[in-house]
């Protein structure tokens, strides 16, 4: 059901505000009609009834349709107001629909009344649509163009038809163009792209016209203002009419230069990374193959200078024992004792050179061994009460082995020491190890390249843990050294 018309009427004769209402009824327009017979009520019922239309005599004392209209067009609501007069002159006809009423009917032609009221109404209602869609488009257009200035990106739109161009201030900025110069046209921009990215923007830009392309993304490199290429990332979407033509492009730049400067310097980096971890590779292999000519030229100059010369020694005795055997078996107990000699040091040879195997023997067995076939066995003490090998695998082992199998030689050749102290200790998450002398010491600084210690270091690093010396001349020497487990990340001693 729709709601009847609310009409104000101000007339001053109520014979004629009889016939009108009578004329509105028989014509059929649904409507609630207050009249108003002075000013002061017209106020008033403007405010209460909140009518649809106004029909204005222009003939009421001290009041007209002129003054009557000056206040309803200063109200905020648009309401079409109507002058129903007897006589007027043209030109006061024109003046009033000049001040903004929307018709005017004479009485004695009131039959026109019911159509000029609805068409007041619609003029109303399409002047209202259009007022509602002139705001909704102007706070879009506000939206877009404070959306426009809040980002940092480029944003630009291409209408196909006219073949304009626009862009936002961040476009100039990003190319260095001031917003008094005239828009880049087509030619323009497509000029400030890499030679080597242009090719693909042009066949795309002919994709669009040939109704092949709907959108895209893609890094473009731009020529910037100090003459330098930034890359930005392009986003485009076509619009297309009815009949599937494109109509205009819209899209933005994202300036990703930094970006892909940080990404290049990451790649630089992971690539300086590499090299140097290439390169320490061969470092310790380098390493490891003058180790193994050391090892060679040690068992050469142990052959040489003593197995061989004490079997040497012998076979000179026996000599000279076959030629005089007489009273001389002394000899032949000289020769006995030079024989275990020559034994033992093959034993001691062969036990620094052979690796043990501990799938038989424990490291702690293996390292008891190892001391044994050192002179001072006596002041050399082992503590692996804290040793759990079960947590640890055998390379490990053999790894912990050299290294006091490294230390204990250097400290027999060099520390003229006569207490030492070997512990072992299993952590949460590392096994850790301390070789204490109270040697004559020496400056960390100078010892540090030595093949021993490097060797040493190199072991312990290819299992990314940790070693340290410390040692003072005169003080003695402590290394200290944490592998960690699997599964444990090794951030301590656990000493």
């Amino acid at each position: 059901m729709v709601d009847p018309l609310k009409i104000l009427m101000l007339e001053d004769n109520p014979i004629d505000a009889e016939i009108i209402q009578r004329l509105l009824k028989n014509d059929k327009l649904p409507c609630e009609v207050c009249l108003a017979m002075t000013k002061e009520v017209f106020l008033q019922e403007l405010d209460r009834f909140r009518p649809d239309v106004i029909l204005a005599d222009n003939s009421l004392p001290q009041f007209d349709a002129k003054d009557a209209l000056q206040i309803v067009r200063q109200l905020p609501e648009d309401i079409p107001f109507i002058l129903v007069t007897g006589t007027v002159s043209e030109e006061f006809a024109a003046s009033i629909i000049k001040s903004g009423a929307d018709d005017y009917v004479l009485k004695d032609r009131l039959k026109r009344l019911s159509s000029a009221i609805e068409t007041a109404i619609k003029q109303q209602r399409s002047k209202k649509e259009n007022l509602e869609a002139m705001e909704s488009i102007r706070r879009s257009n506000e939206r877009f163009q404070t959306f426009s200035r809040a980002t940092r990106d480029a944003l630009w739109d291409w209408d196909l038809v006219t073949n304009t161009i626009w862009w936002n201030e961040n476009f100039y900025t990003l190319l260095g163009f001031e917003l008094a110069l005239p828009v880049l046209d087509e030619t323009g921009w497509i000029s400030r792209i890499h030679p080597t990215d242009r090719g693909k923007v042009i066949t795309r830009l002919r994709g669009i016209r040939e109704n092949t392309a709907n959108s895209w993304e893609d890094e473009l490199r731009i020529l910037l203002p100090d003459g330098s290429y930034g890359t930005v990332l392009d986003r485009t979407y076509i619009l297309r009419d009815d009949s599937g033509e494109a109509v205009r492009v819209v899209g933005v730049f994202v300036d990703i230069t930094e970006q892909k400067k940080l990404i290049a310097e990451r790649r630089k980096m992971e690539e300086e990374r590499l090299t140097n971890k290439i390169e320490q590779q061969k470092e310790i292999t380098r390493v490891i193959l003058q180790t193994q000519e050391m090892e060679r030229n040690t068992l050469g100059r142990e052959l040489h200078d003593n197995i061989n010369q004490i079997l040497s020694s012998v076979s000179l005795k026996l000599g000279y024992y076959l030629d005089e055997p007489e009273n001389n078996l002394d000899i032949i107990e000289s020769c006995r004792q030079s024989l275990e000699t020559a034994i033992q040091e093959a034993r001691n040879l062969s036990h620094h050179m052979v690796i043990p195997r501990f799938s038989e023997r424990s490291l702690k067995e293996e390292l008891g061994q190892l001391i044994e076939n050192y002179s001072y066995d006596q002041v050399v003490q082992l503590d692996t009460l804290s040793l759990n090998e079960a947590s640890f695998s055998p390379p490990i082992k053999e790894t912990l082995y050299r290294i006091v199998q490294e230390q204990l030689s250097n400290i027999y050749k060099h520390a003229r020491a006569n207490r030492i102290m070997i512990r072992l200790h299993t952590a949460a998450r590392a096994v850790t190890m301390l070789i204490i002398d109270n040697g004559v010491g020496f400056d960390v600084q100078q010892k540090r390249t030595g093949i021993g210690l490097t060797n040493i270091f190199n072991r312990v690093e290819s299992y990314n843990g940790k070693a340290d010396i410390i040692s003072f001349p005169g003080k003695g020497c402590t290394l200290s050294v944490m592998i960690p487990l699997p599964g444990g990340a090794g951030a301590g001693l656990g000493l």
